[in-house]
């Protein structure tokens, strides 16, 4: 077709120089956006590198303190120690059309964070670690067992991406095949998995790292192309295979700041959001891949611009961007927005006002084997109060513990906060349900402290009881100590007897003998 006929390639060519640095050679962090000629305003005399951020309170959990790194235990380079080449990026990604991506949810209640970081994200990496698609409930994750670790059994409470990760990290995540669904009803919020299988599955399936990175800026609007194209690591010979990002945007008064591209532009009849929405609280969506070509003429100027200081403040910056924009899935169903997608102008993460819409969280996901676990049925009227210590020690004559475990379910989840804002003040397992609960203990972290003396046979101690300012009580029905193979496959159970298993004020005590690996 000839160029007359198509007079956005002009425009958009335009507006790929502009998101391109002029300054410095590409593959360097660029110093800063230089305005083209026959703009009137000076360019950005700090043009920020991409790099590593803990904006609070969604990026980590606050009890861990400053210091945590939630990147610690994943392998891959972290933000800002790979080179951003923004000659080799495509003008188009969107791994939303992989197979490894799940289908595009509609969620039930205040899930959106974990519909971002479980459902989604951490489905696609996980699809993408193991070489198998997302087509059916055995490779896909859900996001209700997560949700239900941290919505104090309240299906409008919301829950941050961390949530999920940090859910990932401790106890894993079990398939939608095992747990049963990607979203329960009502009558299922605050309901755990109730079933040993469902945990023991979860403790395979985890992630290693995760990470918060600001994107106002066009270095670090670079760099999270970059990421979703191939995380910034291209291998020769092999396909690119980019990652996703999380992004907490406003979602309130939305038909404000949505707009139709029009007809004779690129993308004619395509929705985009020019800015986040002026009011509304946080609502958790999927960066699934970018457009640079994708424009709107937000000043009403009649042009798609990268170039003129568009919002009157002396410079250009990302801010004044009218061309180039995230491609976005919500978890407000498949024909929401037409197909369950929108786009986002990069322009639109630059908002003093909304400062969770300025960034972009990413994972790196693991397979685990356990090797010992800990297969515990037990009931607890307030599971906020309940607490659970296991120890063990190398020595099967031991009369103390060597190292310590309180599994995060079982004592309140504290790395969340205030147990009674995560868990609820409800049942261990669940609201209304009093019957016991079935639950797995990975008890491979804990063993591999002894060293070389996890061999032969050791010693296991259990504690159960409830807050000290609590009148909560429980009951520990059963025990038993599973151990598995190299590769995962199941060799023997020891059971462990339980005499009188009830706790509360009092801390019911039980230590046995532990088979240690050979």
């Amino acid at each position: 077709m000839p160029l007359t006929t198509r007079p956005w390639i002009v425009v958009v060519l335009l507006g790929l120089l502009a998101l391109s640095p002029v300054s410095g050679r590409a593959g360097v962090t660029p110093e800063g956006v230089k305005a083209v000629e026959g703009a009137t305003t000076k360019p950005d005399p700090v043009e920020q590198p991409a790099h590593a951020a803990y904006p609070r309170p969604f990026s980590r959990p606050g009890t861990m303190g400053k210091d945590y790194d939630t990147w610690r235990d994943a392998t891959g380079p972290d933000i800002g120690e790979t080179t951003v080449d923004i000659r080799r990026l495509p003008s188009r990604v969107d791994n939303s059309t992989r197979p490894q991506f799940p289908p595009i949810y509609k969620q039930k209640g205040g899930a959106c964070g974990q519909f971002t970081s479980i459902a989604s994200i951490f489905t696609y990496e996980m699809n993408l670690l193991n070489g198998t698609e997302a087509s059916t409930e055995a490779t896909q994750f859900p996001a209700d067992f997560s949700w239900n670790m941290c919505n104090a059994a309240n299906s409008a409470q919301g829950s941050e991406a961390h949530h999920g990760w940090e859910t990932a990290k401790h106890i894993g995540i079990p398939t939608v095949k095992t747990y049963g669904r990607v979203e329960g009803d009502k009558d299922k919020i605050g309901l755990w998995a109730n079933g040993y299988p469902i945990w023991r599955e979860a403790m395979e399936y985890r992630v290693a790292g995760y990470r918060y990175t600001p994107t106002a800026t066009v270095a670090q609007i670079n760099e999270a192309r970059g990421w979703l194209f191939d995380r910034n690591q291209p291998k020769a010979g092999k396909a690119s295979v980019g990652g996703l990002l999380a992004l907490d945007g406003r979602m309130g008064e939305l038909k404000k700041v949505t707009r139709t591209i029009p007809e004779g532009d690129y993308l004619a009849g395509e929705d985009v959001w020019i800015h986040w929405g002026p009011s509304g609280y946080g609502h958790g969506i999927t960066c699934v891949g970018y457009d640079d070509q994708v424009g709107f003429d937000v000043n009403g100027d009649g042009k798609v611009t990268n170039d003129i200081d568009i919002n009157a403040d002396g410079k250009v910056t990302l801010a004044d961007h009218e061309r180039g924009a995230f491609i976005v899935v919500n978890s407000w169903g498949k024909t929401w927005s037409k197909d369950g997608k929108i786009y986002l102008l990069y322009s639109a993460m630059v908002d003093p006002t909304w400062q969770r819409g300025n960034y972009l969280g990413r994972i790196e996901v693991s397979r685990h084997i356990p090797r010992c676990t800990l297969k515990l049925k037990l009931a607890c009227n307030k599971r906020s109060d309940l607490r659970v210590t296991i120890g063990i020690a190398g020595d099967k004559d031991a009369t103390k513990p060597e190292h310590e475990l309180a599994p995060q379910p079982l004592n309140g989840w504290p790395l969340f906060g205030k147990p009674k804002n995560n868990v609820g003040e409800v049942p261990l397992a669940g609201p209304r349900d009093e019957s016991p609960l079935e639950v797995g203990i990975d008890l491979t972290p804990l063993l591999s402290k002894l060293g070389a003396k996890s061999a032969g046979e050791g010693r296991l101690f259990l504690s159960f009881s409830c807050d000290d300012k609590s009148d909560a009580t429980g009951l520990l029905h059963a025990c038993a100590i599973r151990h598995y193979d190299d590769k995962g496959a199941f060799l023997r159970e020891s059971p462990v007897k339980v005499q009188e298993g009830s706790f509360g004020k009092k801390t019911f005590t039980l230590t046995t003998v532990l088979p240690l690996q050979r």
